[in-house]
């Protein structure tokens, strides 16, 4: 009865579980023409071509061209292709013969007539000899002479056509696979084929050796036979048929064999895989959907299989085993744990220990069963806890996560937590529903409510626990997502509140005690030097350390492997993350990142750890990654090159460099580089980055092309660096160094030339401005000199008509006392006055001596109105030449004659006026005028008047070049009046 239900359970296993491989599929909606592939080849680069009923294909690393008949191919149907010792790739079409692919050109072969047919089946390398089948005969090239071709007439077997199906290399000769004429040697007898038939039957489609094995495909049947029988006849017809499917090609991988099967009017056909006991069909395994798959190809640095199908493109299929996918029966698979070294999964809707599996049908049996054994013992709403409803339906529990503690498997859901033993049976149950728990260091279950506090039960069984209350402290939890137990500590992350840790019955917030002020957290996990990983919410990674002291330090990652971190968990020196774009491995030094390219391919749930194998939670099944495969790594990059480079649009080949250093002429500045490496099995882990000198920063390129335009003279140095995330390694390398020479207008001789040429032109100018400059400020001064002497004029003519209209009044005022000769006498002074500032009209300018002649004259006019009653003295300072001083013509008349006519009223006694010339400097002297008149009753009395004689006074200093204010100063006083003048001697 054991034997039957341990038999149970494997079988159930076997059912639940199918080990699938990464698989990419590839058709006509990205990389193919068209998405019958009729074989493919992998040259000795690395790169992979694929024949196709409408083109070509070569694919290498991300680098996808295709070519067809235009680009010289000369048919686009593609049966066959290999690669001679030379490098040259061979094409054979359908129907015009062969092409060949050299220096990254197709030309058709010239010799394409003297083929005993144009339809091409198989190509074969051996030594320096190209094979190559065709629907009706057998021709073969000699790669030493192209030209040469040798071919075996078909006509010599007059039963059907011979039709080549493959070819053979054993024991170093060369074997030739017919479909209608069983398998020949062939012998190359100078320029004549000789054939030697080793077994006559028909309708074969292919044949390979195997380690010391031959097997060799007929219709829906293969067959086995030994090396050592394989030209034994006899062992040959012994050979019974095996199998169902039509096997049309086969390929080794290490001491794996796969054949390519289709079944033509059967749907057996696919991926096979010898099996002991024979080939067993892999499409599950492989992911591959097609019935009819007719090529393969390997790249067995890689552990890569190619798989080319008529119906659906082609696959490649990752067969390292770093990756494998272990394909359930249930929707998704939650979380995972271990116990004594067995995993422990947990389902959307089931619970799998080891071989045991409990559904949510016993969840629900076990929760209804405790509720009504219990009914009045169940928890409240209203004292905090979590809302559970018991009316909840099998298909709609919840299953959080599994976790396990001191021997025993702990399980949270929607509708309560359960404790099981290692053989999956229950111990406890909890109507309690907690969305996240852990435990104390003495194995006490901490259960927090999300919105509320936390509890930590001293006994399950009896649901007795001692309540930390949210609201009586802020050390007690809230809102925590995610926990981790350690030693003595346990671990709490608030997704508000920042960092929990529980210890020696009590919690500390670090946020609220200023010990860590980072509060969005999400998940915690332990490093292999005890150091924790804490994550937040924005994809940030922090490594923190309390042992004495709390450290906490972030780490640099790459944002562009994803920012939302869906789990987190450790590995040697490695911390592991979950991202919403894949699966992040990061030690400091290096950062691997796997996705799709890599095999995983679906969403990522969560990830745990067990015995050096990451398994991660997904849709319909969980990844299994080989930790150490992976982490252990070595570089994969090993140079960077020039796949081409442009200059100004025109490409540049090798033979253009000297010491490989390329020098361009001035205006060969623009450059267009395409960059490549060596194959890599995850092209799209690359990134290139480029930087034009050694101290520059690394300028990250969008993708393996470089475009440098117009480019400055000088010398230059390229500097590559590809960063590989597949490996977490980086090489940077010099692929070029080139000079731009000057333009010849930055020469330093034509630079000299423009020099002297723009100084002499510079001097020319300057002479011929200066000149110009003088002649125009000559122009310009004689010019204003006659205007000034205009404005002067115009001033002394407006003074004059003023000065006589008071003579006049002196004169009327004679007359009108009858003082007749004194009025006589007054006419005649006048008389000689009007004849001075006549002739005086015309010099701005007077000499000191005629200005003081001409004041005399003017005074003695004036005073005479007076009754001679106001004395009037000179003072002249003797350093002052009284003919070759200078003064402005009639500057002081308006002063003297506003001093008789305001300042001495009646009143006066003694009136005195004084007019002083005094020297000042070498440059300049000063004339004063005072009087002890009435002075500042005279200003008060008149201050709103302006004196017409005074501002037309200011207005000719202005002209003449003085500072109005500064050379003119009147003050009032209660002795008088006194007028300060500063003039130019």
């Amino acid at each position: 009865m054991k034997w039957h239900n341990l038999l149970c359970c494997l079988l159930v296993s076997l059912v639940g579980f199918t080990q699938q491989y990464p698989s990419t599929h590839f058709s006509d909606r990205d990389i193919l023409p068209n998405n019958t592939v009729r074989t493919l080849f992998i040259a000795k680069d690395g790169a992979l071509w694929i024949g196709t009923d409408n083109g070509l294909v070569r694919k290498y690393n991300d680098q996808v061209d295709s070519y067809f008949k235009e680009d010289g191919l000369t048919q686009n149907n593609i049966w066959a292709i290999n690669q001679d010792v030379y490098g040259n790739i061979w094409i054979g079409s359908y129907g015009k013969g062969l092409s060949t692919f050299k220096d990254n050109k197709i030309i058709p072969y010239a010799h394409n007539d003297q083929l005993p047919d144009q339809e091409v089946t198989q190509l074969f390398i051996h030594d320096e000899w190209l094979y190559i089948g065709t629907s009706d005969g057998l021709a073969v090239i000699d790669m030493t002479r192209p030209d040469r071709i040798i071919t075996y007439d078909p006509n010599s077997i007059p039963d059907d056509p011979f039709n080549v199906q493959g070819f053979l290399e054993l024991k170093n000769e060369v074997y030739v696979i017919t479909y209608d004429d069983g398998i020949h040697k062939v012998a190359l007898d100078e320029d004549k084929i000789s054939l030697n038939r080793v077994w006559a039957e028909k309708y074969l489609y292919g044949a390979s050796q195997f380690k010391d094995s031959m097997y060799l495909s007929g219709k829906q049947y293969y067959k086995t036979v030994s090396t050592a029988g394989f030209t034994d006849i006899t062992s040959l017809r012994k050979m019974e048929p095996r199998g169902n499917s039509i096997f049309w090609d086969y390929e080794p991988l290490e001491d794996r064999l796969f054949a390519a099967g289709w079944g033509i009017y059967s749907k057996d056909g696919g991926i096979y895989e010898l099996v002991p006991g024979g080939f067993e069909l892999r499409n599950e395994f492989f992911d591959v959907e097609s019935t009819q798959v007719t090529s393969l190809a390997v790249q067995r640095e890689f552990g890569l299989l190619y798989l080319g199908t008529l119906d659906n493109g082609y696959y490649e299929i990752r067969l390292d085993q770093s990756v494998s996918f272990e394909k359930s029966n249930h929707d998704r698979v939650v979380d995972f744990a271990q116990l004594d070294g067995d995993m422990i999964t947990l389902y959307n809707d089931a619970l799998q220990i080891e071989n045991i599996s409990i559904d949510a049908n016993q969840f629900k049996k076990w929760q209804v069963e405790y509720v009504d054994s219990n009914p009045n013992d169940l928890p409240k709403y209203e004292n905090y806890f979590y809302e559970l409803k018991y009316d909840t339906c099998p298909t709609d529990i919840v299953f959080y996560s599994v976790k396990e503690n001191r021997g025993t498997i702990w399980v949270n859901t929607s509708i309560g937590m359960y404790q099981f033993d290692g053989s999956g049976a229950l111990i406890n149950y909890m109507p309690v529903h907690a969305l996240e728990f852990n435990f104390t260091a003495d194995g006490q279950l901490i259960e927090p409510n999300f919105y509320h506090g936390t509890r930590v039960y001293d006994s399950v069984s009896t649901m007795r626990y001692t309540y930390y209350d949210e609201s009586k402290s802020m050390d007690n939890p809230r809102f925590v997502v995610g926990s981790f137990q350690d030693g003595n500590k346990t671990y709490l992350t608030s997704i508000f509140n920042g960092l929990y840790v529980y210890e020696d019955g009590q919690f500390i917030s670090l946020a609220e005690n200023n010990i860590w002020n980072e509060k969005r957290l999400r998940f915690i996990t332990e490093l292999n030097d005890g150091r924790k990983a804490v994550t937040n919410e924005d994809g940030d990674v922090f490594v923190i350390n309390d042992d004495s002291t709390f450290k906490a330090s972030q780490i640099h990652r790459d944002p562009s492997h994803g920012k939302t971190i869906t789990f987190l968990s450790s590995y040697k020196d490695f911390i592991i993350l979950g991202t919403s774009q894949g699966i992040v491995f990061h030690n400091g030094d290096r950062e691997i990142f796997m996705n799709q390219e890599q095999g995983v391919d679906s969403k990522i749930y969560n990830g745990f750890v067990n015995d050096g194998i990451l398994h991660l939670a997904s849709d319909h099944g969980s990844y299994s990654i080989q930790l150490d495969a992976v982490l252990n790594q070595k570089s994969r990059v090993d140079h960077i090159g020039l796949q081409s480079l442009m200059i100004n649009g025109t490409e540049i080949n090798a033979a253009e460099m000297v010491n490989g250093k390329i020098n361009l002429d001035h205006d060969q500045n623009s450059l267009e580089i395409q960059l490549s490496t060596n194959n890599h099995p995850f092209p799209g882990k690359l990134r290139y980055s480029y930087r034009l000198d050694e101290s520059d920063s690394w300028i990250e390129l969008p993708e393996n092309k470089l475009t440098l335009p117009f480019l400055d003279s000088g010398d230059y140095q390229l500097f590559v660096q590809i960063d590989d995330a597949s490996t977490g390694y980086k090489m940077d390398q010099k692929i070029l160094e080139f000079h731009i020479a000057k333009p010849f207008y930055k020469s330093n001789l034509f630079l000299a030339l423009i020099f002297l040429v723009s100084m002499m032109f510079l001097i020319v100018y300057f002479r011929f401005k200066r000149k110009r400059a003088y002649q125009t400020a000559l122009e310009k001064e004689s010019v204003t000199k006659r205007i000034e002497e205009v404005k002067m004029e115009a001033l002394l003519s407006q003074m004059n008509p003023h000065f006589i209209f008071n003579s006049l009044n002196s004169v009327q005022y004679f007359i009108s006392n009858n003082e007749n000769d004194r009025a006589m006498k007054y006419l005649g002074t006048f008389s000689d006055l009007i004849r001075s500032n006549l002739h005086n009209t015309e010099r701005p300018l007077i000499t000191l001596e005629d200005e003081i002649a001409y004041l005399k004259r003017y005074i003695d006019l004036e005073n005479a109105r007076f009754s001679d009653r106001i004395e009037v003295i000179f003072i002249v300072d003797p350093e002052l030449s009284l003919t070759q001083t200078h003064i402005p013509t009639m500057i002081l008349q308006p002063f003297v004659e506003n001093a008789f006519i305001h300042a001495f009223p009646s009143r006066i006694e003694s009136p005195q006026i004084r007019i002083e010339f005094a020297v000042i400097d070498s440059q300049c002297y000063q004339c004063t005028i005072t009087d002890n008149g009435i002075g500042d009753v005279s200003f008060h009395k008149n201050k709103h008047h302006v004196s017409k004689g005074t501002q037309l006074v200011r207005e000719r200093l202005s002209f003449l070049g003085y500072d109005a204010e500064k050379a003119l100063q009147i003050s009032y006083s209660q002795h008088g009046t006194l007028v300060k003048l500063e003039l130019e001697r």
